[in-house]
C-alpha cells in the first residue's frame, strides 16, 4: 500500500504558526509505504461443521516521509509479526479466540472478531450465472474498531467480468467510500472512489489478485482549526491459496 496525502490546516493561527516554526510548512505532504505478509492455515472441520484457523501478519516494510524528510520508525518489532487464533462457525463466521496465545479480554475477542470478519468478507456474486459484459454492485457497511472508537463507513463496488481463462475470472472494479471517524467528539469526513483490476479463482471462490487507485478528500475540525486534505492510496494485494 502506498499512501500519498496533502493536509492543509487553516482557522487557528497560533497552531499553524507553531508547525511553521518547527519547520512544517502548509500544506503537509505525507508519503507512507506499508508492505506485509501473512498466512492464514485451517484445520479439520469437526462435527458441528466449525474448524480452526491460525492467522500470522508480519509487516515487512514500513516508511513515511514528511514534505521530503525521512520520519524515523522503530523496526525492531516489524519483523515479529501478529498471531491470531481463531476458528469458523458453520455459518461462515471468523471468532478470534486469542493473540499470540493468549487470550484475550471480551472487549479485544468481540473488535479482533469483528476487524477479521471485515477483512475476509468474500464478495457475494449474483446467484445466476454471469456471462461477459455483466456486472454486478455490492454494498458494504463497515464498522472497524479502532482505539475503542467506532468508525461507521459505507462502501460499494460495482465488479464488472471482462474475461474467464484457466479457471479465473477477470473483473473491472469501482469503488465509492463514505466513512466518518468520531474521536472524543471531533468527527472527521472521508470520502473517496477508485477503480481498479481484480481476478477470481472459481476453484476457490476467492479472490488471488486485487489492486486499486483510491482517491480520498478528507474534512474536519477540531475546534477552530479546519483540516482540508486529498489523499490517493494505490493498493496491490495477491494471494496464494494452497
Amino acid at each position: 500500500m502506498d499512501i500519498k496525502a496533502k493536509v492543509d490546516l487553516s482557522g487557528n493561527d497560533t497552531v499553524v504558526s507553531k508547525l511553521k516554526a518547527q519547520g512544517l510548512t502548509l500544506p503537509i505532504n505525507i508519503d507512507m509505504v506499508m508492505k506485509m505478509d501473512g498466512n492464514t492455515k485451517t484445520g479439520a472441520t469437526g462435527a458441528s461443521g466449525a474448524f480452526p484457523i491460525a492467522m500470522i501478519y508480519k509487516m515487512d516494510t514500513l516508511s513515511m516521509g514528511i514534505n521530503g524528510n525521512k520520519v524515523p520508525i522503530p523496526s525492531d518489532k516489524l519483523g515479529a509479526g501478529t498471531s491470531i487464533y481463531g476458528h469458523v462457525g458453520a455459518d461462515g463466521k471468523l471468532k478470534a479466540d486469542s493473540i499470540g496465545g493468549s487470550k484475550m479480554a471480551d472487549t479485544s475477542e468481540a473488535h479482533i472478531t469483528q476487524m477479521m470478519n471485515t477483512i475476509q468478507k468474500n464478495i457475494n456474486f449474483p446467484d445466476h450465472p454471469m456471462k461477459v459484459g455483466d456486472s454486478f454492485t455490492q454494498d458494504m457497511p463497515l464498522n472497524i474498531p479502532i482505539a475503542g472508537n467506532s468508525v461507521a463507513a459505507t462502501a460499494k463496488a460495482t465488479y464488472k467480468l471482462l474475461s474467464i481463462s484457466g479457471g479465473y475470472a477477470n473483473f473491472d472494479v469501482n469503488q465509492s467510500m463514505d466513512m466518518t471517524v468520531t474521536v472524543k467528539g471531533v468527527a472527521v469526513h472521508l470520502t473517496g472512489s477508485g477503480a481498479g483490476k481484480m481476478v477470481y479463482s472459481i476453484k476457490n471462490n476467492f479472490a488471488t489478485e486485487y489492486s486499486t487507485l483510491f482517491n480520498m478528500t478528507v474534512t474536519g475540525s477540531i475546534k477552530t482549526l479546519q483540516i482540508n486534505a486529498t489523499a490517493t492510496m494505490d493498493m496491490d494485494y495477491k494471494y496464494t491459496i494452497n
